[in-house]
């Protein structure tokens, strides 16, 4: 499948140059089919429908530990970014003293979990990043000491869309703390390897073109996390329905009850979809899609609040500019989607997007 032949499971393209996947993605026909199918499936059969919704869920989970080279058991399902970064912040054993470092730019989900925890006596560092918007490694490692407990960080910033190197991370802070990544803006987008880090939580609404009400939850098998809350889904044998708990030793045990299940059926058609046209291609794809926003900017003498540099960028790029929220709108007028972040217009391309969308953007701008 070439990715011009992909515009025609996107709808949204007969219309709009559509490039706000980073708030929203619009849904492409096969996950829209999928999430039906389901719905379809308990109103016609209801419960007699249980194996089918069970063999979905493990299926969904493999192709996301396939997406993040994990293993299936590290795999939970949420119902977003936020749930999952709590399960994280609720479940690890606190002490007073102890520290969280994160960072000025974070979106609110991959920050408030962390305050919440100062009313345990939990201390949070807040690093600010450089004044051309990269997030120092050098300024990260020197805010970790003996209290440091963790490191949460995006994989990459929803403002400026900078990208961390997270094999890097991992070396500045070995094994001294544990690391959790908010992934909501880079899978789907850029190659996320959880071999380099503890915790990861997205949502699927955004690069994953997948249902709202479906997250993922990655816990790595050698990092112990408390659930803090659980239900009979918990238990090592869920349907026997036992009255002494035993909790399932692999991440379900963070699943406390049943899902989106729809959810479920959308989010494996979607993936199945990204496997179908090839991982690699789409960010590749996606890489050429920035780098033409990154050129066309510069070419027109916008300042940028995204890095030139290709190894820190991922789907995002950020034009600084006056009265952003207001062109934002002007540009939806004329069938352009984009958004409005940091003083900013941020452009977020999918691989369903072409030059001719991008150009839009621009056309529209002078």
């Amino acid at each position: 499948m070439n990715f011009q032949e992909t515009r025609t499971l996107f709808p949204v393209t007969e219309k709009y140059a559509y490039l706000d996947n980073a708030s929203t993605s619009p849904i492409p026909k096969p996950v829209f089919e999928a999430s039906r199918n389901h719905d379809q499936e308990r109103s016609l059969l209801g419960e007699l429908a249980w194996d089918r919704w069970m063999m979905a869920l493990e299926e969904t989970r493999e192709l996301v530990a396939q997406l993040i080279h994990a293993r299936k058991e590290e795999i939970a399902f949420t119902k977003n970014t936020s749930e999952g970064i709590n399960v994280i912040a609720q479940g690890i054993r606190w002490k007073r003293g102890d520290s969280v470092i994160t960072s000025s730019v974070e979106f609110p989900s991959n920050l408030y979990p962390w305050l919440q925890l100062r009313s345990r006596g939990v201390k949070v560092k807040i690093v600010k990043p450089e004044p051309d918007g990269h997030l120092s490694l050098t300024r990260l490692k020197h805010s970790i000491d003996d209290s440091t407990k963790l490191i949460a960080i995006s994989h990459v910033q929803y403002g400026s869309g900078y990208k961390i190197d997270l094999r890097a991370l991992r070396e500045i802070s070995t094994d001294r703390c544990l690391i959790a990544v908010d992934g909501i803006q880079s899978m789907g987008a850029v190659d996320v390897d959880s071999r380099h880090v503890d915790f990861i939580a997205a949502g699927g609404h955004k690069w994953l073109l997948a249902p709202f009400g479906i997250g993922v939850l990655y816990v790595s098998r050698k990092t112990y996390l408390e659930p803090a809350s659980v239900g009979w889904a918990s238990a090592k044998e869920p349907e026997k329905f036992l009255h002494n708990l035993r909790l399932a030793t692999e991440a379900r045990r963070f699943e406390a009850g049943n899902l989106s299940y729809s959810g479920i059926y959308g989010l494996r058609a979607s993936l199945q979809l990204f496997f179908k046209i090839g991982v690699s291609r789409i960010e590749d794809r996606i890489k050429k899609l920035v780098d033409t926003v990154v050129s066309s900017a510069l070419e027109r003498k916008f300042s940028l609040q995204t890095p030139e540099s290709s190894d820190h960028r991922a789907g995002i790029v950020n034009i600084r500019m006056r009265g952003a929220k207001r062109t934002a709108r002007e540009l939806a007028k004329k069938q352009v989607v984009v958004s409005s972040r940091m003083d900013g217009l941020r452009i977020s391309p999918h691989f369903y997007n072409d030059e001719e969308d991008i150009q839009r953007v621009f056309i529209n701008l002078k």
